[in-house]
């Protein structure tokens, strides 16, 4: 009975310990991106790309990539005009073997997948 009750608690812990980025967390990650973005640079910035790796290696389930899709979809609204194109480019410049595509007020994030 130890055993299991034990058991049960790392499973517990285990599936505790990974959550989902949190919109802040992932607006804070990409804020340096948004000059990029918008267009106003050619580049991403270094801080840019550390915030996008740091965020790649933070999403791990299609739950936790359709959360960002969501959480970029809401604060990219916000922002006024912007390139969603640019947007799908920052992974490639940054050398990121992560898949984002444009999103924009139409992107469907229940589809959404950031392939790796």
């Amino acid at each position: 009975m130890a055993r299991q009750v034990a058991f049960l608690a790392i499973l517990i812990f285990v599936s505790a310990a990974h959550s989902a980025p949190t919109c802040p967390v992932v607006t804070k990650k990409l804020a340096p991106c948004l000059l990029f973005v918008k267009g106003s640079s050619k580049d991403p910035s270094p801080a840019c790309c550390s915030g996008a790796k740091e965020l790649s290696n933070n999403v791990q389930t299609s739950k936790d990539k359709q959360a960002v899709c969501m959480c970029l979809k809401k604060t990219l609204s916000t922002i006024g005009d912007y390139q969603p194109s640019k947007l799908s480019l920052i992974p490639k410049k940054c050398g990121l073997k992560l898949v984002l595509p444009p999103i924009d007020k139409k992107t469907d994030c229940s589809k959404f997948a950031l392939g790796y």
